[in-house]
């Protein structure tokens, strides 16, 4: 009660003295309390979807599971951190141009499918590489940031729910409204890094940390040279896709040892895609069919989104969760 009587004597304290000066505020100092207020938002929405993704994921698991439950709970945990963000613009025709379909330059298809499967080859090879420094067998296989089990799931499920769904709710919510948002206020670079650091953080696992990082880091900077946020779901699903093949042929040839192999191809396989995906991005910048990249003041831009309390939340609860899954 007492910081709102603060807030009112401000305020019209600020009319009175425009008022006697000859100007009318028109409420400013409220206005910008309001638009602090809205400026929490995209950083609360943060902490907000890592808590409906440990939650709805521990209650999934709970309830045992099951397309339906999956789906569910991944809409809910990025539907609403999306409308929150959303809600923050202060416009929104970034946003609805991005999501709009948009005709692409010619190659940028290929580009995309090559990059999502160079994020893929990538992202494991730095598990299987963490899971080895760790001394740990095997590698973290789970294609979405829901924590939930994926066993018992058909193929058409599977296809649905961890590729399909997944791939647009996410993308939606962090390239779509947030990369928006954030790139209002700071440069471009430190929005990708941003975009890479949520995406990993959301995942909840240091194990499972450097993958996503720098897929998010991709699926960022294809929105930012396409200007829409849809290659950055083809990519992001062609990734799924992989994950769910490298789960069928090691769960199916398990018994003949292919874990004792299957690293050193997916390493010759990814300086293959890194290279085809290097060779088609020179192609198209040297045709300036997408812009060139843009430096920004970088790392305090970057201290500039983590500073906000929202993400400060966020940031914690990560590091609680990490804590408590340690100390289980």
């Amino acid at each position: 009660c007492a910081l709102k009587r603060g807030w009112r004597n401000a305020c019209r304290a600020s009319r009175t003295t425009a008022a006697a000066a000859g100007s009318s505020p028109k409420g400013g100092c409220c206005v910008r309390m309001k638009n602090n207020k809205i400026a929490l938002l995209p950083g609360l929405s943060l902490f907000l979807c890592f808590c409906l993704l440990t939650g709805s994921g521990k209650l999934t698991a709970y309830l045992g599971g099951g397309a339906p439950l999956i789906a569910l709970a991944e809409l809910v945990s990025f539907a609403v951190p999306f409308a929150m963000a959303v809600f923050s613009m202060r416009e929104q025709k970034t946003l609805r141009r991005r999501l709009k379909y948009r005709r692409l330059p010619k190659g940028a298809l290929g580009l995309t499918v090559k990059v999502g499967i160079t994020v893929a080859l990538l992202s494991l090879f730095l598990n299987l590489l963490i899971y080895q420094v760790a001394g740990m067998a095997g590698a973290d296989l789970s294609a979405t940031a829901l924590d939930a089990p994926q066993t018992g799931l058909g193929f058409a499920a599977r296809l649905l729910v961890i590729v399909v769904l997944s791939a647009v709710v996410e993308e939606l919510y962090l390239r779509g409204a947030l990369l928006t948002v954030h790139e209002q206020s700071v440069g471009t670079s430190a929005c990708l890094l941003f975009s890479g650091l949520a995406f990993a953080m959301l995942h909840g696992s240091l194990l499972n940390f450097a993958g996503p990082l720098l897929a998010g880091i991709a699926y960022a900077y294809l929105t930012y040279i396409f200007k829409s946020v849809w290659p950055a779901v083809l990519a992001h699903a062609v990734n799924n896709l992989y994950y769910m093949f490298v789960l069928w042929i090691t769960d199916t040839y398990a018994a003949f040892g292919i874990w004792n192999y299957f690293a050193a191809i997916n390493g010759l396989v990814l300086l293959l895609f890194l290279y085809l995906s290097l060779r088609s991005l020179e192609n198209l910048l040297a045709k300036d069919l997408v812009p060139h990249f843009e430096k920004s003041a970088g790392l305090y831009d970057l201290w500039l989104l983590i500073r906000n309390p929202g993400v400060a939340a966020f940031v914690l609860a990560f590091a609680a969760k990490l804590i408590l899954d340690w100390l289980a």
